[in-house]
């Protein structure tokens, strides 16, 4: 018992590996320090740092023929081995699609759901992928209901106003914009997704696109809407010009139309006086 509190053994087991290698190899030899450190390709005083970690100076190691502490050291390491093994299962378990809970997977190891926690974070620092389930103030996508009706809805209706999907899941409008958030951070829904707020300007995006040979500005006076053209030109900009079917400029066009695709516009007065002048 003595003899155990005067171990100080390193952290990493594979450093406790190396130092019972060399303390091994020392024992009952009459080789000195620097023929054993050549021997194992290390300095000195990693020599003397293994046999000051069992407590013993270089002398005492090469008078000794064996060593118990060894014993139950390697013991310690097989079972260190046992929990790698463990762990290794443990963040597959986790990663897979399933996506079974802390408890369950505590269940079938024997273990806390805080053991657990312990584990999967062990696992993230010595290298290992561990998948992150809450990407934002601790939610679980995974395991939320209405994050995944929201993510079913997206596949089959992506135009959608943010009450038309509050309406269908039977929820307030705010949980919409909370759950759509935690989405759109992993990109688990389209963009386009919940951000209308109007119906008329996604069945103008259907209706525009299902006629090709119908412009934005016929399309706007059809629909009552005078700025459906501005309104097409700010999709473009924010990034959502995927959603309008592109065509070839027509040729029935005003020349106001015209001049605000060069980037100019022309007033109806001047373009009167234009006429007078040709």
């Amino acid at each position: 018992m003595g003899t155990a509190k005067i171990l100080k053994l390193p952290r990493r087991p594979q450093t406790v590996k190396r130092y019972i290698e060399i303390i091994k190899y020392a024992q009952g030899k009459k080789e000195g320090l620097v023929s054993v450190a050549r021997h194992f390709g290390v300095s000195p005083a990693t020599v003397i740092n293994a046999t000051k970690a069992f407590g013993m100076s270089y002398d005492e190691v090469k008078r000794r023929r064996s060593l118990p502490e060894i014993r139950q050291i390697e013991k310690k390491l097989a079972s260190i081995k046992d929990v790698d093994q463990r762990m290794i299962k443990i963040v597959q378990m986790y990663n897979s699609e399933r996506a079974p809970t802390l408890e369950e997977i505590g269940r079938k190891f024997g273990l806390t759901r805080q053991r657990v926690h312990q584990i999967l974070k062990e696992a993230r620092e010595k290298g290992l992928e561990v998948a992150r389930r809450k990407p934002t103030l601790g939610h679980w996508i995974e395991r939320c209901s209405i994050c995944q009706q929201m993510r079913k809805l997206a596949a089959r209706q992506p135009l959608m106003t943010t009450r038309n999907i509050a309406r269908t899941l039977g929820i307030p409008t705010w949980k919409v914009y909370w759950h759509l958030n935690k989405l759109r951070a992993r990109d688990l829904v389209p963009p386009h997704f919940g951000h209308f707020r109007s119906e008329r300007i996604i069945e103008a995006i259907k209706l525009y696109n299902r006629n090709p040979s119908l412009s934005a500005w016929k399309l706007g006076q059809k629909l009552g809407y005078k700025n459906l053209p501005a309104l097409f030109r700010e999709l473009r900009r924010r990034g959502f010009g995927y959603l309008l079917v592109p065509r070839v400029g027509n040729a029935k066009d005003t020349h106001a139309a015209a001049s605000r695709r060069r980037g100019r516009r022309i007033s109806t007065r001047q373009q009167g006086l234009k006429r007078k002048t040709a």
